[in-house]
């Protein structure tokens, strides 16, 4: 719990990802995969899901070998130099400021 004058924060963890849509165009999708008190809970499931994702798309074979790739705001599942999946780190400040 946060003492007064502290900043409370939750961080989620966000899925993009990249598909091609019924009329074969492509589309971006986006799953919330949950918030965490801390961060390092919430990059390391990112990097869990950026796993599992791989292999599930390894083990098709159709797209060739997927890498993963660290950035700051969580990770990148890339095809080539096309980002495919992007698992991203969102922090949520719940007393944040509004700008006026």
């Amino acid at each position: 719990m946060a003492q007064p004058g502290e900043i409370s924060s939750t961080f989620t963890v966000i899925q993009f990802s990249l598909e091609t849509g019924s009329d074969s165009q492509p589309t971006q999708r986006s799953t919330n995969w949950g918030s965490y008190v801390s961060v390092e809970e919430a990059f390391h499931n990112a990097r869990c899901l950026a796993n599992e994702t791989r292999s599930r798309i390894r083990e098709t074979g159709a797209f060739g070998s997927p890498t993963i790739v660290d950035t700051e705001w969580g990770y990148d599942l890339r095809l080539g130099p096309l980002t495919v999946h992007r698992f991203w780190v969102h922090e949520h400040v719940s007393n944040q400021r509004l700008l006026k």
